[in-house]
């Protein structure tokens, strides 16, 4: 769970961990998401803009409609993300050492976290 004390940029990561998530969850083919899709030289908005365009409602109805694991933890997901935004803006400047650090670092403790949750969905 984020922390109310957590930077913009620790907080983007996490937002993009479970963009991720979603990503993975919504996919047929389920490849593990590709971190080279997403260059770490991109500012935050364009890696986020990217990863959303990946899946569409059509592909999350259908996970829906499926029910199961995938879509309660693909709810539980979705309820997570305005905690991730409420706090404050997500950062949109290019990322230096020090941010891309910060994301990373929120974006590794969001998975882990998915990862204890949902062991049997996650790689």
């Amino acid at each position: 769970m984020p922390e109310d004390t957590e930077s913009g940029y620790v907080r983007s990561g996490r937002l993009f961990a479970a963009l991720a998530v979603l990503h993975y969850l919504v996919s047929s083919d389920r490849k593990p998401l590709d971190r080279g899709a997403y260059p770490s030289k991109d500012n935050i908005l364009i890696r986020i803009n990217r990863i959303k365009r990946d899946y569409s409602l059509d592909q999350l109805m259908a996970l829906r409609n499926r029910g199961g694991q995938e879509w309660e933890a693909a709810a539980e997901i979705f309820r997570l993300i305005p905690g991730l935004l409420s706090p404050g803006r997500v950062p949109t400047e290019g990322l230096n050492d020090k941010s891309l650090a910060e994301h990373k670092a929120g974006y590794d403790a969001q998975m882990t976290d998915f990862r204890e949750k949902f062991p049997k969905l996650l790689p």
